[in-house]
């Protein structure tokens, strides 16, 4: 990979941001125009299919201020609908189901607001299943003149779309190049396009150069990235099956801000994939290497007494006995979602990954300990 030269990248990280007026191909032809056409595709962009990156929730999460931090969306417990039927057979355009909130949407393209609120708010609060916060709104182009409505308030195409590109380096960095990045950025175009306001084009004329120019190396750079996750996860899945040989373990990818890669694993008895273990690798501060450290999350649906847990790991977080390869002085361990989840995060004293194994290994026994024999083996104290 000696064509990724120190100068490719310092170009790259230079690349200046610039907005001029585009085409795009939603807008070009078709019906894309009309309501349901357009609510696919925003279930689509929204968590609606499993090979595709939410990256439009994200930014609906941000413009509602949702007290869930978009950028670590954990997408296994994501499920949207479309065209989700009440009990008075009535539908709601976008039901987004997740274990930390409920987020109801009303689309509205150029049609007036003439829909029964309070029964989607009703069959909204059936969905509850975690205490989750309930989240409604009326998501419209800019010049459609429809009016909030009590605990419906508008989220106008311009300001999502906003919203989504201010995210969108980060989003898309996160995952490695596809045909998805290409149909977003055109659907992001078209529904600025339908708001009413003058379009802008996402890639300015310097970055369509500098892709054109360099593309090869890109893709090298995006396989190179693609191979590294794939044997990341394989080493993951291995170091597990080296404490637990008789257990089947599954996983998952996330993708996190700041470029934090995050490797979910959920051995066989740990409930229903509502408790495991995590090995993150992200960028280290030199820009240039990375650094690894190790999260156990455990929920209250497989061990209720999480927070008495957590105060005995707290009394005993210095303890030799607790994560003997973990660094204690990098532990960001807490009791969130109103105490009914258990976070165990810990760096290791140099962030390398052969400590980073080390650690989830031990992090994986404390929590077999905890959610299998219902107590821990070690006697912190």
């Amino acid at each position: 990979m000696t064509d990724l030269s120190s100068a490719f990248l310092q170009r790259l990280d230079t690349l200046p941001p610039e907005a001029i007026p585009e085409a795009n191909f939603f807008s070009a032809g078709g019906s894309g125009y009309l309501e349901n056409p357009t609510s696919d595709l925003l279930a689509l962009f929204m968590g609606g299919h499993a090979a595709i990156p939410p990256w439009l929730l994200r930014a609906l999460i941000t413009c509602l201020h949702i007290d869930s931090d978009a950028n670590e969306l954990d997408t296994t417990t994501l499920t949207v609908i479309r065209e989700e039927r009440t009990a008075g057979g009535k539908y709601l355009d976008l039901l987004i189901h997740h274990q930390d909130f409920i987020i109801g949407v009303e689309h509205k393209t150029f049609s007036p607001l003439d829909n029964p609120l309070e029964a989607y708010q009703q069959h909204l609060e059936s969905y509850r299943d975690n205490d989750q916060n309930i989240y409604t709104c009326i998501l419209k182009p800019d010049a459609n003149r429809c009016q909030p409505q009590q605990g419906w308030p508008i989220v106008n195409y311009s300001e999502l779309v906003n919203t989504a590109r201010d995210r969108m380096g980060r989003d898309h960095a996160a995952v490695p190049f596809s045909k998805w990045h290409v149909f977003y950025t055109e659907f992001l175009n078209h529904l600025y396009t339908l708001s009413g306001k003058e379009p802008t084009r996402i890639m300015n004329s310097e970055k369509q150069t500098f892709v054109t120019e360099n593309f090869q190396q890109l893709l090298k750079a995006s396989a190179l990235l693609a191979e590294f996750e794939t044997a990341m996860t394989e080493t993951a899945k291995l170091t597990m099956a080296e404490i637990f040989p008789d257990k089947h373990c599954k996983h998952r990818v996330n993708n996190w801000d700041g470029g934090y890669k995050a490797i979910h694993l959920y051995p066989e008895g740990w409930g229903n994939e509502t408790s495991w273990v995590t090995l993150v690798y992200y960028p280290a501060d030199d820009g240039q290497t990375m650094k690894f450290y190790v999260n156990g999350i455990i929920n209250a649906a497989d061990y209720p007494e999480v927070a008495a847990l957590y105060r005995y790991l707290q009394e005993n977080r210095h303890s030799p006995l607790l994560l003997p390869a973990a660094n204690k002085a990098e532990d960001w361990s807490e009791l969130s979602r109103n105490g009914k989840v258990l976070t165990l995060s810990y760096g290791t004293p140099e962030g390398t990954l052969e400590e980073a194994l080390r650690l989830l290994k031990e992090m994986a026994l404390l929590l077999e300990d905890v959610l299998v024999s219902k107590s821990l083996r070690y006697q912190l104290a």
